[in-house]
This record gives structure tokens, C-alpha cells and sequence, in this order.
């Protein structure tokens, strides 16, 4: 009898034992769970946009900003945002040129005029960007101008009271120095004698023909005459996604920042340097491309390509096929067209047509001129 009991005893408590560990694991995950919560396992955020250009006549065709402030001079964004915002947005090379004499927040910060590209330089290490040190000399607009300076190893030394002093300073570093928003805040479009003196002495290698939302096209025509890089920039204080409304609700809104496109031999510093010494640059501007006709040919070459699909007694029909982030319109005699980026219209012309001359209205090489293409039929 005391067997008996011993053992219904027991079986109660080894019961007693599982039924507690049993509520123990039920109850671990209750404790560690905040209802509260709610996980997703997807970061849209963190996605980059391409912008696709076809290689053009063996350059590779890199995307640009080479005009952007942060904090450390008048911007509202940290560096790293620049780099991470250039990064998302499809761009392969920025430079920071914040100024060297305007410096709103400096009462907040305690940094040198090095700080806000050693902050930068990292991260686009880290994005596989190809990052410039640049900094901007600011001085009265239709006076004395202003003026980026990129590929400079300390822009401390740029903090000098004469302007061309300045400058000197920069291209002793070796900088590449470019005249900025030469009709900004301005009637029109014109040198100051400042500007006309250091142009002469060789001072000045490139020309904003495009910045922020503002297009000189006179600019575009110095640039022509007088053998100057073409740079085209956002100029960006604010975030870039606010600052130009960027959309992607659809093909035909798709709308990127200024940029400056770089035709390089190779993918690196070295050879961006090397590019914009060349002037082979182009400038992009809300559905626009500027610059030299003939870069501006061997681009529409490389991404528009013609094929002839069917043909009866009387009409050949042709594709054209856009294969590139870019839209184009163009005319051929008195219709317009407009390719949106990678996609294709169609075509067709009378069977004894033998050439069509194609002028790329939404591509400029001089002041408000665009070129026109002639594409054989035969």
C-alpha cells in the first residue's frame, strides 16, 4: 500500500514538473515579443537607381555631381547624406566644394575646411563612388564670381584675401577649377572683367553651363569658343530629392538632378581627371544634353539604334529603339517624336526613301542650336 501511494505521488509531480516547463517555453516567447512591433523584412530604401548609358565609342560614361554643400558651409545635410543620396540616385563620382568664405554655421561647429570631404570620403569608399575634394572660393557675384576648386589635397590653403591669390592657390595643388553660375543673381550672361582676366591668364578650366535650375546658353557657347570643360551641377544645399522634385511614378516622369556626364578611359580618379582636361563632358539638365556636337552625336548613336523590321510595295517600317535611361525628342521633317528612356517607337517612310536627317531637339552643342543626324536607309 505505501508503494502504491509512493508512486501515484510521484507520477503527480513528475506531471507537475512537465506541465511547469511546459508553460515556462510558452511563456519565454511572450515576454520577448513586443506586440507593438511589427517587422518588415524589406529596405526599399537602401535601393540604387541606374541610370543606363551605353559605352560610347569605348568610353565608359560616368555620372556626376561635382557642386554640393553640407552643413559645414550653407547646406542643411550631413556629408555622408550627400554620398549616400548621390549613391541612390545613380551617380558614380560627387565632390562637396563647400565654401571657404561663407560659413553660416560655424558658430556650431568647430572644423576646418577640411572636414565635411574627410567625413564624406569614407563613405563613398564604401558605396564604390569615385569622391573629389573640392571647396569653393565665394566672392561678390557680377564682381568677382565664384569658383569650385576639385582635386585639391588641403582647402585650408584656399583661405586667402585676394581672389586670384585664391585660385593660384588651388591650381598650385593641382585643382581643376571651374567658373560657377556665371548668370546667377545676374540680367544676363556675361564675364566680369575679373573673371575675363583670370580666363586669359589660364586660371579657369572649366565653365557651369547648367546650375541648379538655371541653363546659360551662352555659357554653352563660351565653353565651344574658348575650349572650356563643360560642367553642369545641381548646386545642392537642401536634400536632392526636394530640392528637384525627383519622381519615379513612371517612365515618362523619371527626373534626375543636373549632372556632369564624364566620358572616361578608366573608372577612377585618375581617370575622371583625365576626362575633364579632355573636355570629353557633356551636361544633362531635365530631359536636356548639351555640349560638343560631336559627343553629343556618338551618345545618340550609342543609345538610339535604327532597324528596319518589314517592308511592303510601297513603305518600309523601322524601329526605333531607345536603349538608355535618357529620353530624347527629336523631328523628322514636320513631326516630333519622344523616345523615352529604354523603349522604342515605330516608323515607317515611302520605299524610295533612301536617308532621313534626324534633328535631336532636346540636344544643344551652341547657343540654342541642336544638332541633326542623317541615318542611311540603304
Amino acid at each position: 500500500m505505501k508503494n502504491i501511494f509512493f508512486y501515484k505521488k510521484r507520477t503527480i509531480e513528475i506531471k507537475s514538473l512537465l506541465l511547469f516547463v511546459l508553460m515556462l517555453f510558452c511563456f519565454i516567447p511572450l515576454t520577448a515579443q513586443n506586440v507593438n512591433i511589427q517587422f518588415f523584412p524589406e529596405k526599399i530604401n537602401h535601393n540604387r537607381t541606374e541610370i543606363v548609358i551605353p559605352n560610347v565609342n569605348g568610353y565608359e560614361v560616368l555620372k556626376a555631381d561635382l557642386h554640393l554643400h553640407t552643413i559645414f558651409s550653407d547646406g542643411n545635410v550631413w556629408p555622408s547624406f550627400r554620398v549616400q543620396e548621390a549613391w541612390r540616385e545613380g551617380l558614380d563620382v560627387i565632390s562637396i566644394t563647400d565654401h571657404i568664405e561663407y560659413l553660416p554655421n560655424k558658430d556650431y561647429l568647430n572644423a576646418d575646411f577640411n572636414t565635411s570631404c574627410n567625413i564624406a570620403a569614407p563613405e563613398a569608399e564604401k558605396l564604390g563612388m569615385i569622391f573629389i575634394r573640392g571647396a569653393e572660393i565665394t566672392r561678390k557675384q557680377g564682381v568677382i564670381g565664384h569658383f569650385n576648386a576639385i582635386f585639391i589635397k588641403d582647402a585650408n590653403l584656399l583661405k586667402v584675401d585676394d581672389p586670384k591669390e585664391a585660385i593660384k592657390a588651388a591650381k598650385a595643388q593641382g585643382a581643376f577649377v571651374t567658373l560657377n553660375h556665371p548668370a546667377w543673381k545676374m540680367d544676363t550672361c556675361k564675364f566680369s572683367s575679373f573673371q575675363k582676366e583670370v580666363m586669359e591668364e589660364g586660371l579657369i578650366d572649366g565653365i557651369e553651363v547648367i546650375n541648379n535650375h538655371e541653363y546659360y546658353a551662352r555659357a554653352l557657347s563660351w565653353c565651344h569658343d574658348l575650349r572650356k570643360t563643360i560642367i553642369s551641377a545641381s548646386d545642392a544645399h537642401d536634400p536632392v530629392a526636394d530640392q528637384f522634385k525627383l519622381t519615379k511614378a513612371g517612365l515618362e516622369n523619371i527626373r534626375y538632378r543636373p549632372m556632369t556626364l564624364i566620358f572616361v578611359k578608366e573608372r577612377s580618379e585618375k581617370g575622371v581627371r583625365e576626362a575633364l582636361d579632355s573636355r570629353r563632358t557633356l551636361g544633362y539638365f531635365d530631359g536636356r544634353i548639351v555640349g560638343d556636337k560631336e559627343l553629343l552625336g556618338a551618345l545618340f548613336n550609342a543609345s538610339v539604334k535604327f532597324n528596319k523590321v518589314s517592308a511592303n510595295n510601297k513603305t518600309d517600317y523601322y524601329m526605333l529603339k531607345n536603349n538608355s535611361g535618357f529620353p530624347y525628342r527629336i523631328r523628322i521633317g514636320s513631326l516630333e517624336y519622344l523616345i523615352l528612356p529604354m523603349s522604342t517607337i515605330s516608323l515607317s517612310f515611302p520605299k524610295t526613301t533612301k536617308s532621313v536627317e534626324i534633328e535631336v531637339i532636346s540636344m544643344y552643342y551652341y547657343e540654342n542650336l541642336s544638332p541633326k543626324f542623317t541615318i542611311s536607309l540603304e
